[in-house]
């Protein structure tokens, strides 16, 4: 293990997160830092596009394709980091996904 034993300069990340994103670096050959500037890029990048997002709406509260991507994304991230979603979420990204779906069968 080479800079994974390395103290980490963040102050507030969890022991589990931590181990998380060491776990995740190696699977994908890469090192803790550089897989971390890679997810905060691609978080940046997904925050400034949730503006120009595909959206479909019928009087309802929109329902976009960036957010009905990013909780899926999210639920992937976390399973591959071995965190088991809330039951809760899985259902909440279910019923996004599906919502999203009807809206577009409409149009």
């Amino acid at each position: 293990m080479e800079d994974n034993t390395k103290t980490w300069g963040i102050r507030g990340i969890s022991a589990d997160v931590r181990q998380a994103v060491i776990t995740q670096s190696q699977k994908q050959g890469m090192k803790a830092g550089e897989w971390l500037t890679v997810a905060i890029l691609e978080k940046i990048r997904q925050d400034r596009n949730v503006g120009k997002a595909l959206v479909a709406t019928n009087g309802k509260p929109a329902v976009s394709a960036e957010d009905a991507s990013a909780v899926l994304a999210l639920l992937e991230r976390l399973q591959g980091m071995g965190i088991e979603p809330p039951e809760r979420m899985k259902k909440q990204a279910i019923m996004l996904v599906r919502k999203h779906m009807k809206l577009f069968q409409k149009l």
